[in-house]
């Protein structure tokens, strides 16, 4: 059995809402799995009251952006209090309602407002096939997924902006594994030619030319992505004075925040991946040892110099070393350079092209093309 869920014209004189009918009957069983990005504190305690066992997977930072005040508070002690129960899935954007027997799924965030106030559509259904398939669905994205660093999640909520500036944001981000969607349209939609994008010619062969000093297509593209990762978890825009994406003279790719190096792509001999990893992080001496290359940050003022984080480069595929546990080490060390200063002393090394083959597939795959043409 399946049926639309929607407002009728009750609804515009305060008839009862059938998205909190179905979310309530849904969620009346032992187990319920939610996700959701956007979750109203009180409402989410309404509902899973009576409930044994309970899950969510939700975007953390979109979570906590959108509320403010107490709510926010709320929100934090409610994560802290069921972290195992709780995933961060970066970017996560379904709205799923699920147990045993009955779904809710469709377009209504779990607030008060995406439930009882907005013209949203949505569907319930109880096909034991379909609630099978949605329940492995779940099983997948938390196993691919983790609870927040509660140290992260306290230093989120106090940098997060109010709900209301529209145009700030936090100086802090959540590390996660979380893999990131990255699909391909069914049928060709006509990308952008190279004459049609329109981009700095100086840079763009300064660019294609460096790139073509890369392994292979396979290992330029790895690089990027590790990039793109790096600008999603740390929230950082192309014209952020902190962060620095050059193309030195020397024969490197070098990705910086304030006064150090996060990210580096070398290719001075066999082509490696420098990363920045934190003083506490898990089997560094192991790390360090397995590394072609290392070195000590220097500490900047007022920096304690047991803790300076350090730098280590690895051979082979960019991907090679980065572990769930590794990934979640150097975006914390790199999210913790942007609080290190207010901005780079290297602004003028600066090549937003670097940014743009990272963010943008349709650039990327003109640059590729071009340094790699006897590949395609």
């Amino acid at each position: 059995m399946s049926r639309l869920i929607y407002h009728s014209e009750e609804g515009y004189d305060r008839g009862k809402s059938p998205f909190d009918r179905d979310i309530r009957e849904t969620a009346d069983s032992e187990e319920v799995r939610i996700v959701c990005p956007y979750i109203g504190p009180a409402y989410v305690k309404s509902i899973l009251s009576d409930v044994d066992e309970w899950q969510i997977i939700t975007d953390v930072v979109a979570w906590v952006g959108t509320f403010h005040g107490d709510s926010r508070d709320e929100i934090k002690e409610f994560i802290e209090e069921h972290q195992d129960r709780i995933h961060h899935f970066r970017h996560i954007h379904a709205k799923v309602v699920l147990s045993d027997d009955s779904a809710v799924l469709g377009s209504a965030n779990l607030t008060e407002k995406g439930v009882t106030g907005r013209t949203e559509m949505g569907v319930r259904f109880s096909e034991e096939e379909k609630i099978k398939e949605l329940s492995e669905w779940f099983t997948r994205l938390w196993s691919e997924s983790d609870p927040v660093d509660l140290d992260e999640l306290d230093e989120l909520v106090r940098t997060s902006p109010s709900a209301s500036s529209t145009y700030s944001r936090s100086t802090t981000s959540l590390t996660s594994d979380a893999p990131r969607v990255n699909a391909s349209f069914v049928e060709d939609t006509e990308p952008p030619t190279a004459e049609s994008i329109d981009v700095d010619e100086e840079g763009h062969r300064a660019l294609v030319k460096r790139v073509q000093l890369a392994p292979s297509r396979k290992w330029a593209n790895s690089f990027f992505d590790l990039l793109s990762d790096l600008i999603a978890a740390t929230g950082l825009s192309e014209d952020d004075a902190e962060l620095v994406t050059a193309i030195p003279q020397k024969k490197r790719i070098s990705i910086s925040i304030n006064r150090r190096m996060v990210l580096g792509a070398f290719f001075t001999g066999e082509a490696k991946t420098g990363f920045i990893i934190g003083e506490e992080t898990e089997s560094l001496d192991e790390l360090i040892e397995k590394a072609d290359g290392y070195l000590d940050f220097s500490a900047n003022a007022g920096e304690d110099e047991e803790k300076t984080p350090h730098w280590v480069e690895y051979e082979g595929e960019p991907e090679r070393m980065v572990t769930p546990t590794f990934r979640r080490k150097w975006m914390k060390a790199a999210i913790r350079e942007i609080e290190r200063a207010s901005g780079s002393i290297h602004q003028d090394s600066h090549q937003p092209l670097v940014y743009q083959a990272a963010v943008d597939e349709n650039y990327r795959n003109q640059v590729l093309n071009q340094a790699f043409s006897d590949e395609v």
